[in-house]
């Protein structure tokens, strides 16, 4: 205990030094453009239940990376059918364009006629008023998702900043045990001179003086030994703590891994269904949804030209029908970009703009299966019975 106390100021000393790192990584989780890397245990695969163990949360982080890989490539399916279909529009010939053109000039003008009325009423912009049109059937949907992923937004950075507090206090804890067994071995060769140099004088004294060296002798051994025994008390306990500090970092490297994956891909599912209702939250989506049904019942009550716009934009839909478009019906909400390239440049830049993103979330994820993969293919390198225990895990997938 008398050590223990002796390093207490020390560990205080360390703890303040350290603060800083948690204050910056605080700071890189505010930036919820962070690129969020993926971290490699430390694990001692010489201990069969730390390997199986490590293994496995490879392997769950691998199905986690799949699944999410699963989802985008879905989304990111429907956003190439859309550009498909543009370069389809693009490349007809011009006299089967005609009756197109005509039709979405139609639709321009009576959606026109129709918003005069409204545009001062409702306020959401044209980008809203567009997306409002085109997943109306899923916005409700979307709107209890994007809450959900808000939410569980700040449930993630608090469990990010939790584990990186507790992991910055693990690394002053090892730093001070170290600093602590560093000073234990110090001690002991100070008072191992020391007895050397007591023991050389009363062997003098015995030898050259013929003084009796048998009370001085007993004492002096008595006193090696008790400090034998604490010195080599407090080493234990060291190892222990060691042992202890090392398995609590790698838990937390672990959770850490984890919490970072949910972290990386819920705040690019935020990105991108923000991005795609162009709004900056779900509080924004749920009121930019509330006007856009206001606007409707307004709408329903103009009756002669909803008939008219159903009619041209059936018209619409054979003659994109007869190009060979396969996503028809969203056209109708994006009618002037037919006649209009501007419009219809901007249409392909919003596309791309969503697929880049989602290309980059499943590269994400597929680089962190290709280094949960070669982790494993590096453990099973390492002995045949290794090379059974990957090979059973990998076989799963």
């Amino acid at each position: 205990m008398a050590f223990r106390w002796f390093f207490k100021k020390k560990r205080v000393q360390q703890e303040e030094v350290r603060e800083p790192a948690a204050d910056s990584e605080q700071e890189v989780l505010e930036d919820e453009a962070v690129e969020v890397n993926f971290e490699r245990e430390k694990v001692d695969l010489r201990d069969d239940k730390a390997r199986l163990s490590y293994l496995q949360r490879l392997y769950d982080v691998i199905l986690e990376a799949k699944r999410q890989c699963g989802d985008i490539k879905f989304e990111y399916g429907q956003v190439t059918s859309y550009l498909k279909d543009i370069q389809l529009i693009d490349q007809a010939p011009v006299e089967d364009k005609q009756e197109l053109l005509a039709a979405a000039r139609r639709i321009v003008e009576l959606l026109k006629e129709r918003e005069y009325l409204q545009k001062q009423r409702y306020k959401m912009t044209d980008a809203q008023r567009r997306a409002m049109e085109t997943y109306e059937a899923i916005v409700f949907d979307d709107i209890q998702k994007l809450q959900e992923y808000e939410e569980y937004q700040m449930k993630i950075k608090n469990d990010l900043r939790q584990l990186g507090s507790e992991k910055n206090l693990l690394l002053a804890d090892k730093a001070d045990i170290i600093k602590r067994q560093k000073t234990l071995k110090s001690i002991g060769k100070v008072l191992a001179i020391l007895l050397v140099a007591f023991g050389s004088m009363l062997l003098a004294l015995l030898f050259c003086f013929k003084v009796d060296i048998t009370v001085p002798f007993l004492a002096t051994a008595a006193f090696a030994f008790v400090i034998a025994a604490i010195i080599l008390n407090e080493a234990r306990k060291n190892r222990i703590d060691m042992v202890i500090t090392e398995r609590k970092c790698n838990r937390a490297i672990a959770l850490s891994n984890k919490v970072k994956l949910k972290y990386y891909n819920n705040v690019r599912t935020l990105d991108y269904m923000n991005h795609k209702y162009q709004v900056r939250n779900a509080t924004e989506l749920d009121f930019v949804f509330g006007q856009y049904r206001k606007a409707k019942r307004e709408w329903a009550r103009q009756r002669e030209g909803t008939i008219q716009l159903h009619e041209m934009n059936q018209i619409l839909i054979q003659q994109l029908q007869n190009l060979g478009v396969k996503d028809k019906e969203i056209w109708y909400s994006q009618a002037r970009a037919l006649f209009e390239p501007k419009e219809m440049v901007e249409i392909r830049h919003e596309l791309n703009v969503r697929r880049q993103k989602l290309r980059e979330q499943l590269e994400y994820n597929t680089g962190i299966i290709e280094q949960c993969v070669e982790e494993m293919e590096r453990i099973k390198d390492q002995k045949p019975e290794y090379a059974q225990e990957v090979d059973r895990f990998l076989g799963e997938r």
